[in-house]
């Protein structure tokens, strides 16, 4: 017969039950499951946000021209049209063009200028971080000194100046937003590089005769998917405020092409006595980066080895 006292054994039964390996959920488990579960919702959440300000911007030729100027949209006194205005849903601008028209083809230059700068710099990174964090030697203090010289400068001030100096215009803003960020891509996959770069396996290929750049595909950079995921959806909501914000500095898309930023521009001149014109892309900004922080949110918590909490923990 057991010696030991009920309460014993009852309290040891349950943590068998609890343990991994029985089928049945323990405290950590369960606790992971959750946040899981609840990664799983915010990603879905901020897919679909963003899908759906990607079909808007492909729906964006039926709502017109966004050049063409109505004059007859405007009141006895020279006041723009306001929302839900006959023939202009969202009303028109300051000079009575319409602002849906021009909203949603803002809105495809700035999703187009987020996808491709968000591609390259994430690319241009990547592969600096890898290089650096394998091979080591030389070849890592050369770049990762100029990855220090491109993270010392100021964001705003360096962008002013590679627009004054690459042009303005959508392919100026993306050489400009890529040599922003790609610094930053760069030395979070070099920390990663260097801690993968001393795992057990990656060491074992190296001395069984396995060349570097084999080791490095095969061994390092699948491990780095995740990394990337998350930096290129986090990346993507800064490229999409960085960008915006050069055009309504004047260093972007120049007026009159339609772009969130320039379009900030014009509503803040004319927000007293139109504030539609404000808050009509402000709005589309905010959606847009919203997505893409809900994305890498979703992702981040999905990530069973991620102990990272944020704004959005209950």
């Amino acid at each position: 017969m057991s010696t030991l006292p009920v309460t014993t054994r009852t309290a040891a039964s349950t943590a068998a039950k609890s343990a991994p390996g029985n089928g049945l959920p323990g405290p950590a488990t369960a606790g992971s499951r959750s946040a899981r579960d609840k990664g799983s919702r915010l990603w879905l959440a901020g897919l679909c946000l963003l899908g759906v300000l990607g079909l808007l911007a492909l729906l964006a030729p039926l709502a017109g021209s966004p050049y063409t100027i109505h004059t007859d949209s405007l009141t006895a006194d020279g006041l723009p049209a306001g929302i839900g205005a006959d023939g202009h849903p969202l009303g028109t601008d300051a000079i009575g063009r319409d602002l849906l028209a021009r909203s949603l083809h803002g809105l495809r230059a700035t999703l187009v200028i987020a996808l491709v700068a968000n591609i390259t710099s994430v690319g241009l990174g990547a592969v600096v971080g890898l290089v650096a964090g394998f091979y080591q030697g030389w070849i890592e203090q050369c770049l990762m000194r100029l990855v220090d010289v491109f993270l010392s400068i100021p964001t705003v001030l360096s962008g002013l100046a590679l627009a004054s100096i690459v042009g303005r215009g959508t392919t100026g803003i993306i050489i400009v937003v890529t040599a922003l960020y790609w610094a930053w891509t760069a030395r979070l996959v070099h920390g990663e590089t260097l801690r993968l770069r001393n795992r057990g396996y990656v060491e074992a290929a190296l001395a069984h005769g396995v060349r570097r750049h084999t080791a490095l595909r095969r061994h390092v950079l699948p491990h780095l998917s995740t990394v990337l995921l998350n930096v290129a959806t986090l990346n993507g909501a800064a490229v999409v405020v960085v960008g915006a914000g050069l055009s309504y500095l004047g260093a972007g898309i120049q007026p009159p092409t339609p772009e969130i930023g320039n379009m900030l521009a014009d509503g803040s001149d004319s927000m007293t006595y139109a504030p539609h014109t404000l808050f009509i892309p402000l709005a589309l900004v905010i959606a847009t980066v919203l997505a893409f922080v809900l994305i890498a949110e979703g992702l981040n918590r999905r990530n069973p080895l991620s102990e990272r909490r944020s704004w959005l923990d209950a």
